[in-house]
């Protein structure tokens, strides 16, 4: 099988880029709208996010199936990619409106167009997620493309924590109070830059590898069955469950504790685009981390990268809050440590060649459909403890800010989601047993097999 093409993998990395300029404007900001624009109670925003997540649980693996039995002359993934960004792109502008306030009709309002999001973010990323694993053989070119989605990724979420500050700040007029139409424009401006990505991802991504079961005869209990005993899965699905939990918990309250804790929102862009820098850097340095840290290159990579942001989440959370300074310092080693990404990725698609060879059943969609899902109930977690958390040490929107409120705001913004970073990186990934080197014997087995049938 050829290799892929610069242009292939370029594009690739475009779809996690425009997935980031929606969804992680939705993650950071949604909160902070929902409780100082809608005025909506602590608990309500709360029960929105859980009341989500839950149906995810249901919704992300039966998208997957879906995604498994699809036939198209264009694939099995990249249809939905096509027609489902649209209509990505406008329920992201339709979570960042409340036109029945903040009564019961408005509860209504926002868990439909919170959840109609997340639905619509599925539809569109786990056959995106998917498409990694089944546009090539090689190793090589896998880590590649998980690079570049890597990359991608942390641009978009860059492009975010950077511009969306100084756009919110800028139609508002004021760094005080931040408009309602405000986060609406925003979030206009980022749904139109993500459709001509999600477009690119459609046109220069082929999907190459067909899996050997037909997957209309293996039904979706059986699908269901091989994937909770593969157990390479349920690891890097629950390591993606308590970092996301972290990290989307930080990400969800990071407006507050800029605002609240640091006194100056424009510092938004700064601390936030940090991270994504790191990140980068850390994502082009991957592949040369995974091929030096050994024979488990990959899982090493993972564990340092999780445990160092965790350290880094800790050392911030004990920063006073004049310390200007060292608060950035902090902020820079956190965002060193973000080469982990790659390795995750890389992981998921292992997993899956680990399953094909055992049972017989490739299950690319269902498999991504569960990752997906971890960083989903990760997301909703960790937003909920942060606000919970926030309304235990006594803050009200639109009220001064007590010295116990911020402190509550600092343990949900760094304290907890470091501790969350730190077990990803310390518990699930012990079990991890498959090596690089046996992660290659599988797909050359499993390329063996497909050729003599």
């Amino acid at each position: 099988m050829e290799k892929l093409s610069k242009k292939s993998i370029f594009s690739y990395g475009l779809g996690d880029m425009a997935s980031q300029l929606v969804w992680s404007f939705v993650g950071t900001y949604l909160t902070v709208y929902y409780m100082d624009v809608v005025g909506l109670a602590p608990l309500a925003v709360s029960t929105i996010l859980m009341a989500a997540k839950i149906w995810d649980a249901i919704n992300d693996p039966m998208m997957g199936g879906i995604a498994e039995r699809t036939r198209t002359k264009w694939g099995r993934f990249r249809p939905y990619i096509l027609f489902g960004a649209p209509f990505l792109g406008l329920f992201s502008v339709l979570t960042f409106t409340s036109p029945f306030g903040n009564g019961t009709a408005g509860i209504v309002w926002a868990i439909f167009t919170y959840i109609g999001a997340g639905m619509l973010y599925t539809l569109v990323n786990i056959p995106y997620g998917a498409m990694a694993g089944v546009m090539t053989t090689h190793d090589s070119d896998r880590n590649k493309l998980n690079s570049i989605r890597g990359i991608g990724m942390q641009v978009g979420m860059m492009t975010i924590n950077f511009a969306s500050s100084i756009i919110l700040v800028k139609i508002s007029g004021s760094t005080e109070q931040i408009s309602g139409s405000s986060y609406t424009i925003a979030a206009i401006i980022f749904a139109v830059i993500s459709l001509p990505m999600f477009f690119m991802v459609f046109k220069n991504s082929k999907e190459v590898i067909m899996p050997k079961t037909s997957t209309e005869k293996v039904s979706i209990v059986k699908n269901l069955k091989v994937i909770f005993t593969n157990r390479y899965l349920m690891i890097i699905v629950l390591t993606m469950l308590l970092q996301m939990t972290g990290n989307m918990g930080r990400i969800g309250i990071m407006a507050f504790y800029v605002r609240d804790c640091l006194g100056n929102f424009t510092l938004m862009a700064l601390l936030m685009t940090l991270p994504s820098i790191g990140s980068i850097i850390g994502n082009i340095i991957a592949p040369y981390l995974i091929r030096k840290l050994g024979a488990h290159g990959k899982r090493n990579v993972l564990v340092a990268s999780l445990i160092g942001k965790g350290i880094g989440l800790i050392w911030i959370f004990m920063v006073p809050f004049d310390n200007i300074k060292m608060v950035i310092a902090a902020h820079v080693f956190f965002a060193i440590a973000g080469f982990g990404f790659p390795s995750t990725l890389s992981m998921v698609a292992d997993s899956v060649d680990y399953q094909d060879l055992k049972t017989g059943v490739r299950s690319d969609g269902v498999a991504y459909a569960f990752y997906g899902l971890a960083t989903k109930v990760g997301n909703a977690l960790g937003g909920s403890i942060g606000v919970m958390l926030m309304a235990a040490f006594g803050y009200v929107a639109g009220k001064n800010i007590t010295s116990t409120a911020q402190h509550g705001i600092n343990m949900a913004a760094n304290l907890v989601p470091g501790i969350f970073f730190i077990a990803a990186g310390l518990l699930p990934l012990i079990f991890w047993k498959l090596t690089d080197k046996e992660a290659d014997e599988i797909r050359e087995k499993i390329a063996v097999r497909n050729a003599a049938e």
